[in-house]
């Protein structure tokens, strides 16, 4: 009697030993799958956080040369106008 029950509580430490074995390697696994998904995720709202900026630099280039180029000839209020609006919808947009 004794014999079968120290062989049950043997057979329940080799499964409970298995159990943490293999928990111990899928948890990393599975952990690293969502925290790459994670970090994925944030390099793409990231990437076009920078984008915008890109675009807004170039959108204030454009008006710096212009409000110059004024300075400078004392005309080109046309070409102000037009950058003018496209700047303000630039800035509506984002």
């Amino acid at each position: 009697m004794i014999e079968q029950i120290l062989a049950v509580c043997g057979g329940i430490s080799i499964i409970g030993g298995a159990g943490a074995v293999v928990y111990k390697i899928i948890y990393p696994a599975v952990h690293f799958s969502h925290r790459v998904d994670q970090l994925e995720e944030h390099s793409e709202k990231d990437y076009q956080r920078l984008r915008c900026l890109e675009e807004m630099q170039k959108q204030q280039s454009k008006c710096l040369a212009a409000m110059l180029n004024h300075q400078i000839t004392g005309n080109g209020i046309e070409n102000m106008k037009k950058i003018r609006d496209e700047l303000l919808e630039s800035i509506i947009e984002k």
